[in-house]
């Protein structure tokens, strides 16, 4: 089970690599729109192989291959939902094409520019917790994987993900955008290559027709349809819909890469092919945790479902998948399966890292000081606060990820605290541009609501994620009708050169 000493030089080559192709990009940055968008200079390929990259992670297998192990083809649901609402918003083009024409550089400087400044800077806060929180559990997670499928005792485990998290950083601080695109491109190829083995070997070791006996066997009925999983149901699919769509609208991570495009028509070529990998993205995990479920399926029973056992120790769920890779896959194969997911992990937290630093910097930051009538700042000192934010949320990761075990599911745990900032912000997105009543009253109760919507029923009353989630939009849809109706905006000169909203008097 231990890795070779072929497998340590694929994954160390890798890692120099990555991080030395990563420092390249610091010599493009001039300015703060080098920084955050690489200068508005993506075309398509790049552009898909980018927001790929950054929404396909190491956390995005372990979470997909535990729905798989947990609820058999059932899971599949969730797949199918993500990958077709990107393809239609790729398609029609809603919001991205127009945040694009708004050339933009974070989703809450919307908010400015249609309400107020006041609500850019609550956007940012809810937008910085939420994302923080749901990225701090990434760490933990990608490093059991590591350490399970390399054999690498897990008391180095802080130690492990302390030294990937400090190579993501180096770049990402210096380079910003830049670094991240052009890393992402070596990452995407690597993760690629490993994706297609895994699934074969999974597979091929498993076999199709155990699979299917293992589900029918341990589920039934469940196990192939969402509608008949208690864990799922048809309100389950349709806050899956709403949350895929605000995902890749205003899901800062996924918009950033549409902000760097050339072009709105580019924007929504890069959504739309993208949402091809994204239904690969989430099945083929799925099918990891199927397999590992027929090859484990003799360990100790929790819930009704069957644990994986290794070494005589049964493992959670979660871990069922790499487990089953570290002991299917042979010698350099294993070192470049975990050379790419390492990609995976590099590819989507550096991104990540970026993406809440600039919240905090630009959204936060920024607008405090033109609050409080500050002077404001030039290039350089932008991109210094840019990086100064960058370290604030590494060091906050360095701690929260690595002690912080989610309760449950993790993809529905990731659901939640996205949901938290989500639910307000697509329904004030969706209101602002395509809805002239919308007023910042609107816009702060859709904020607020939908924000206490998934915070007390989920983490205070321990409602089911999926009823805390559903209520969350529908609370924020309600708060954006009740303000907007209640209060409408009075429009005037806003301090972006455009029409604002301000609050209702």
């Amino acid at each position: 089970m231990s890795f070779t000493a072929l497998d340590w030089t694929i994954v160390s080559a890798y890692l120099a690599a990555s991080v030395a192709i990563g420092l390249v990009g610091k010599r493009f940055v001039g300015n703060v729109s080098h920084y955050l968008v690489a200068g508005r200079e993506l075309g398509v390929y790049l552009g898909i192989a980018t927001l790929a990259a950054t929404e396909i992670g190491t956390i995005t297998y372990m979470y997909n291959a535990e729905l798989g192990y947990r609820y058999g083809f059932a899971s599949f649901a969730a797949a199918l939902i993500s990958g077709l609402v990107m393809i239609l918003v790729g398609r029609t083009g809603l919001v991205i094409r127009r945040f694009r024409e708004m050339q933009l550089m974070t989703v809450p400087e919307f908010f400015e520019k249609k309400y107020s400044l006041g609500l850019r800077l609550l956007t940012g806060m809810l937008v910085a917790v939420g994302g923080i929180l749901n990225m701090g559990v990434f760490l933990k997670i990608e490093g059991e994987f590591l350490a399970i499928v390399s054999g690498t005792p897990m008391k180095y485990l802080v130690l492990v993900m302390t030294i990937i998290l400090s190579l993501e950083m180096l770049y990402t601080v210096l380079g910003g955008m830049v670094s991240v695109v052009i890393t992402d491109f070596l990452q995407y190829v690597l993760l690629s290559v490993a994706t297609i083995l895994v699934t074969l070997a999974a597979v091929r070791h498993a076999g199709w027709g155990n699979m299917l006996q293992k589900v029918t066997a341990t589920m039934g009925l469940a196990g192939y349809s969402p509608l008949a999983n208690p864990k799922f149901g048809a309100t389950f699919l349709i806050w899956q819909v709403l949350l895929w769509l605000s995902v890749h609208t205003c899901w800062q991570t996924t918009a950033m890469r549409m902000f760097s495009t050339r072009s709105p028509e580019i924007s929504k070529r890069v959504m739309t092919i993208t949402g091809f990998i994204f239904l690969g993205r989430g099945m083929l995990p799925m099918l990891w945790g199927i397999a590992a479920l027929t090859l484990f399926g003799t360990g100790a029973i929790e819930k009704g479902i069957p644990l994986p056992v290794l070494n005589g120790q049964s493992l959670a769920p979660l871990d069922a998948m790499p487990a089953m890779l570290a002991s299917i896959l042979g010698p350099g194969v294993k070192g470049v399966v975990v050379a790419g997911m390492l990609a995976a992990t590099m590819s989507v937290n550096s991104s990540y890292l970026l993406g809440w630093s600039s919240i905090i910097s630009q959204d936060v930051i920024l607008p405090l000081r033109r609050l409080l009538r500050r002077a404001p700042l030039d290039a350089r000192r932008q991109i210094l606060v840019n990086r100064l934010a960058n370290l604030f949320v590494s060091m906050f990761l360095m701690f929260w990820g690595l002690y912080y075990a989610p309760p449950g599911a993790v993809y529905l745990y990731l659901n939640i605290t996205a949901t938290i900032f989500l639910a307000g912000a697509f329904v004030s997105v969706i209101g602002g541009l395509y809805w002239k009543r919308a007023s910042t009253l609107g816009g702060y109760l859709a904020m607020l609501m939908g924000a206490t919507g998934a915070i007390v029923p989920y983490f205070f009353l321990h409602w089911n994620e999926t009823l805390a989630g559903f209520g969350a939009f529908g609370l924020a849809a309600l708060g954006l009708v009740i303000g907007s109706l209640a209060g409408p905006s009075k429009r005037e000169p806003g301090p972006l050169g455009v029409v604002a909203s301000v609050e209702a008097r």
